[in-house]
């Protein structure tokens, strides 16, 4: 006789996840959980701003293929990264956990150990496949003596190949072809009973040099003849100027750099609608969860920062995108109508955890964010974002309720924006608000106190002197006495 099937509560949804035809099992002869969600697509993208796409409202067309993505999804219009570089980013995105908690801060250099746990190893262990397909190279992955450290953790298929080199003295990449090429060869090598996986892919365009191909940079190539020329940075983090790893021939009027960072946005917007649709002739996304997102932003100008990221906690480096594409079971349930779901709630990357195992159908693993399938989300929330070793003067932590941001800089110079009406966090309100930083300050307590008590200490990526120039090139190694 058949028993009555498991119910998970999804806010005011109930979704049935286990049925009366027996569990499922795996090609390698695991029992799968039987979650609304056969597979999980997730898909991040180096350095993009959110207020770059025009499904966030940009008015330039940088982004038609996740324009549509959007249509079938929730766009968040409100999310949050916990850090403004890559690795510490990535980290706390596929463990769920703070960048301090897991020993991945401040800088690309520091990788979060074994004990960290991540999804793909919560879904390899529960009989799913995981591979990642990556372009950065502070993601490669560590030396094998180190064992499994790092964001490889729990990957069967790591893909860290790189042989670009957009500059002669810059660290190998991958464009986003390539990128997509490989993820492509992955899924093309599974067979019809290998559909229950996840793949995680990351992109490393827009990051700098803004080198896209010429069809994706025409479109956006403006007159610049009236814009003032910016001195080329003499050393890494200088204000006011161009970084010397961004300069592209005698370019020097930032308005062409803009044109060249929204062309690469188009170049990569082009390569997430072709996994898209090779996933989508395949079978494989109708019934998959897909979450597209960044690691962080870019400066393009606010507080004289140009074209550079990891340098503060300022908007343009932690607010990313983040759009989540249900499964088809749960889409009409989550977006009513045609054209997806706007949501201004504020969300973060520690909220892909609970959403990635909610969707599959394992229960457990707490974490400190919410599954972000459900038709509410409550208020009151607070983001937490990190730069900076917990042991020095300049540590920078800044928290955020979605509309005030504060950012301080150890125990002095703390600075409080009203985004609601500066959203560019030009004008410092502090002194005019010290019941507004008090309660800041006092939720922040609050949130880090409910957190995860066994911190972890992370490993020191060890480089040698070509790969640390190359690194140094793009500004990743610095930022460890901030």
């Amino acid at each position: 006789m058949c028993t009555a099937p498991r119910i998970w509560l999804i806010s005011s949804l109930a979704l049935t996840l286990a049925g009366c035809g027996g569990q499922e099992v795996s090609a390698t002869g695991r029992s799968l959980p039987d979650g609304p969600a056969r597979r999980v697509i997730l898909i991040t993208c180096d350095t993009l701003r959110a207020d770059h796409l025009s499904s966030y409202g940009y008015g330039r067309p940088t982004s038609p293929r996740i324009d549509e993505l959007a249509k079938e999804s929730v766009l968040f219009t409100n999310a949050w990264s916990a850090a403004p570089r890559t690795m510490p980013a990535v980290s706390s995105l596929l463990t769920g956990r703070l960048p301090d908690e897991i020993g991945a801060t401040p800088s690309n250099m520091d990788l979060m150990p074994a004990e960290a746990l991540t999804l793909a190893e919560v879904m390899r262990d529960a009989g799913f496949g995981t591979a990642a397909i990556v372009a950065n190279s502070v993601l490669r992955r560590a030396d094998a003596e180190r064992g499994d450290i790092g964001v490889q953790q729990g990957f069967v298929h790591f893909d860290d190949t790189m042989t670009q080199h957009p500059t002669i003295n810059a660290a190998p990449e991958r464009d986003s072809d390539a990128v997509t090429d490989a993820a492509l060869k992955w899924l093309a090598a599974r067979g019809a009973d290998e559909d229950r996986f996840l793949l995680w892919v990351h992109y490393m365009d827009p990051h700098g040099p803004y080198l896209p191909a010429a069809e994706h940079l025409a479109p956006f190539v403006r007159d610049h003849a009236g814009e003032s020329e910016l001195p080329v940075a003499q050393s890494p983090g200088e204000a006011g100027a161009i970084p010397l790893y961004q300069v592209v021939g005698e370019e020097r009027k930032p308005g062409q750099y803009v044109d060249r960072y929204d062309g690469e946005i188009h170049q990569v917007d082009a390569e997430v609608g072709r996994l898209l649709d090779a996933l989508r002739a395949r079978g494989w996304l109708e019934d998959a969860l897909v979450v597209f997102t960044s690691d962080h932003g870019e400066s393009l100008g606010e507080s004289n920062r140009w074209f550079s990221h990891g340098d503060s906690l300022q908007r343009e480096l932690v607010h990313v995108p983040l759009i989540v594409r249900p499964p088809q079971s749960l889409r009409e349930n989550l977006i009513s109508g045609e054209g997806g779901r706007r949501n201004g709630k504020l969300v973060m990357h520690l909220d892909v955890w609970p959403t990635v195992l909610r969707a599959i159908g394992i229960p457990g693993h707490p974490n400190r964010g919410l599954s972000l399938l459900q038709s509410k989300l409550p208020e009151g929330r607070i983001s937490a974002h990190f730069f900076g070793r917990l042991d020095t003067p300049r540590r920078m932590i800044s928290v955020t309720d979605g509309r005030w941001h504060m950012v301080t800089i150890g125990p002095k110079f703390p600075t409080l924006y009203d985004m609601s009406t500066d959203p560019r966090e030009t004008t410092n309100v502090v002194a005019a608000n010290p019941a507004i930083m008090q309660r800041l300050q006092a939720r922040y307590d609050e949130f880090m106190s409910q957190g995860q008590s066994n911190r972890l200490t992370g490993t020191t990526r060890v480089l040698d002197e070509k790969a640390r120039r190359g690194m140094n090139s793009l500004g990743y190694t610095g930022g460890d006495d901030h």
